[in-house]
């Protein structure tokens, strides 16, 4: 598709407006609302069209969900069906949950874009870093679309060999309606319902990548006032034909736009965790319960290869946003591997939040304020210094801090207990 010659400045001056201006687009077209801060005309006509394409889409993935948890009330499973149902009706419907909080925060979003992408760009911004966070944001976004598509792919592969070697109907999901009944409308409702795993993950990685691009941005908005301040000291090491007074009255006034740029920096990232920190808290609860569902499965499934990379591969999604059937083990392995996945880049990039907003105190620090006689200057050094070494973490559930450790220490548990699993399966 090509691009416009708007989108083409945008890409030039302002790439991280550019990809999330993007996924904004993706979350409209897939019918979940605007949440998209600049005003966009469209005719009557359009508008009803979308809404009317909107409810469509909603009552599609919704009811599918529903027909899910309905499924509990069948009582003629497989055993692996009903392990299928358990992990599907705990996942799906908080998926879902997701998609609602955002939506109902849609203009709390908005605001959120807004302050990020413009807030203090006026005042100060670099595109170097633009562009390195805007990397670093598709890297995380990319690395999740490949865990979680690949997951998908291996569940579909799974569920097809099911039904060459048990007679189960290929599915992915499973559901009250239809049952197990051989006619053409209900192989046309199943085809719908396999096509609703891939259009519910489709929204989910649009969501998370959202989060994503947020918490990366936030990131790098500290490492722009790192960069603010080192630029001070260049006042006294090119002083030109400046005076002395002159150059401490350019530097005084600098020092205190770069604390004002602090106190909206600090305030924005309080904007993104009470904008986003109920879907953090969402994907914590749902990757540490899915990880146990299918830890619980590998235990009591018949296991193989292609078992082991589903299983794998659903983890390292969960991971990327905190055996011995082949086909099973790979199938479990990668739901798991998803998991570490998505709750792994949550993590991560919060983590890289807090680590950016401490080292700022070291950029003020080293800002050029020692080489000023005046002691207004040096006494808003010391207030500056203080207000930077105050901590900024994002949270989960309220109390658990996004950090490097705290994933370490998710991950390690996990890899311990399957390898304890694995270890036990293999005995």
């Amino acid at each position: 598709m090509c691009l416009n010659k708007m989108d083409e400045s945008i890409k030039k001056t302002h790439p991280e407006k550019r990809l999330m201006k993007f996924i904004c687009k993706n979350l409209y077209y897939l019918g979940c609302g605007q949440y998209w801060y600049e005003s966009i005309d469209r005719s009557k006509f359009e508008t009803t069209i979308y809404v009317l394409w909107a409810i469509i889409t909603n009552v599609y993935l919704y009811g599918i969900i529903v027909n899910e948890c309905l499924g509990h009330l069948r009582s003629n499973l497989t055993v692996k069906e009903r392990n299928d149902l358990i992990q599907f009706t705990c996942a799906h419907p908080s998926i879902g949950l997701k998609f609602i909080i955002l939506f109902i925060r849609r203009d709390q979003v908005k605001y959120m874009l807004k302050r990020l992408l413009e807030g203090t760009r006026p005042i100060f911004s670099s595109l170097d870093i633009d562009k390195a966070s805007t990397q670093k944001a598709v890297f995380y976004c990319i690395t999740l679309v490949i865990t979680t598509y690949s997951t998908v792919m291996l569940t579909d592969l799974e569920a097809v060999v099911a039904y060459y070697k048990e007679g189960i109907p290929i599915r992915t999901e499973v559901t009250y309606f239809p049952k197990s009944v051989d006619t053409v409308a209900a192989k046309i409702f199943r085809f719908f319902i396999e096509l609703h795993w891939w259009f519910l993950v489709t929204i989910m990685i649009q969501v998370d990548c959202l989060c994503y691009c947020a918490l990366v941005y936030m990131s790098f908005k500290f490492k722009a006032l790192q960069l603010y301040f080192e630029e001070l000291g260049k006042i006294f090491s090119n002083p030109g034909k400046r005076s002395r007074k002159e150059m401490e009255k350019e530097f005084k006034e600098a020092f205190i736009v770069g604390m004002g740029l602090h106190e909206d920096t600090l305030d924005c990232a309080k904007t993104v965790q009470s904008t986003l920190g109920a879907i953090y808290s969402i994907q914590i609860f749902e990757s540490l319960s899915l990880i146990v569902m299918c830890l619980v499965k590998l235990v009591h499934a018949k296991r193989n290869l292609m078992f082991l990379l589903a299983d794998l591969s659903y983890i390292t999604v969960m991971l990327v946003l905190t055996g011995v059937n082949l086909m099973f083990l790979l199938a479990d392995l990668s739901y798991i591997t998803v998991m570490l996945v998505l709750t792994g880049v949550y993590m991560m990039v919060s983590g890289d939040i807090t680590h950016e907003a401490y080292e700022l105190s070291t950029s003020i620090f080293h800002c050029g304020w020692e080489m000023s006689n005046n002691r207004d200057i040096r006494a808003l050094a010391v207030i500056a210094i203080q207000r930077s070494q105050m901590p900024v973490y994002m949270t989960g559930l309220g109390l658990i801090k996004l950090s490097y450790a705290n994933f370490i220490s998710c991950a390690q548990w996990e890899c311990q207990e399957y390898a304890k699993n694995l270890s036990g399966c293999v005995a």
